[in-house]
């Protein structure tokens, strides 16, 4: 097997865990393939196509539960993080690529902390709405993990599990476009990115499936510590090979 196949396998094999991963819990497609994938790829190639998959996966999960999306919460949401990905964006363009390795890894433990220990997230009412929102812009497009941010405001606000799962996915779709459209603008969409993009698709849809299958069988919870766990020992080999290629 050459390099480029065994590439591509764990690239599939990434997001085929990221997918089944948000089909369960609702969140956590890029919040588990980012860390992995920069570890072994570009920054911006991961950021791109993480962020193309992880809309189409978004949408799968969305049609489910369309009719359970607390509308004007998500509007809200989304409004600010329109305001907040200009800046991400920048982040991306001139940040130097180690250090945006390193950014990653050390954000990604620090929100997976947070998420572990129920941590509370922009207050309450539509200021909260604002920050949660605006955060998520700002990483969205510099680092392409958008979602612990939404999900922290969102577990404190009591919602039904279909409701969560509806906000949650109805977010990511909509930010999702939005991001792409602003990556097309700033030609940081590479042919790479597409390929991965491409290839990366039917293992969403695998992982959609499982995820779908799993809900009946496994605890959500028991899935998202295990998720969330993983992503800490991931985050944790993702800021030791960021900081062996600055000292280097």
């Amino acid at each position: 097997m050459d390099a480029g196949v065994g590439e591509l396998a764990f690239v599939v094999a990434v997001l085929l865990l990221a997918s089944t991963a948000q089909s369960v819990a609702g969140f956590g497609f890029a919040l588990v393939a980012v860390p992995f994938l920069i570890t072994t790829l570009e920054v911006r190639d991961v950021v791109v196509f993480v962020g193309m998959l992880g809309m189409l996966n978004s949408a799968m999960v969305a049609r489910r539960v369309w009719h359970d999306v607390p509308r004007r919460m998500v509007a809200t949401m989304l409004a600010a993080s329109f305001a907040g990905m200009p800046l991400g964006l920048a982040v991306l363009l001139f940040a130097p690529a180690d250090a945006l390795r390193l950014a990653v890894g050390v954000a990604s433990i620090v929100m997976a902390s947070a998420l572990m220990l129920g941590v509370e997230f922009g207050g309450r009412g539509v200021a909260g709405e604002a920050i949660a929102g605006v955060t998520s812009g700002v990483l969205n497009t510099s680092t392409g993990m958008n979602g612990p941010p939404v999900v922290l405001y969102l577990q404190h606000r009591a919602l039904e599990p279909p409701a969560f799962r509806g906000a949650l996915s109805s977010f990511f779709v909509v930010s999702g476009v939005t991001s792409f459209a602003l990556f097309v603008i700033a030609g940081v969409v590479s042919a790479s990115a597409l390929a991965f993009a491409a290839a990366g698709v039917p293992a969403v849809f695998a992982g959609n499936e499982i995820g779908h299958r799993l809900l009946g069988r496994l605890s959500a919870g028991t899935f998202r510590i295990l998720v969330l766990g993983l992503l800490v020992v991931t985050a944790m080999v993702a800021v030791g090979t960021s900081l062996a290629r600055i000292v280097a």
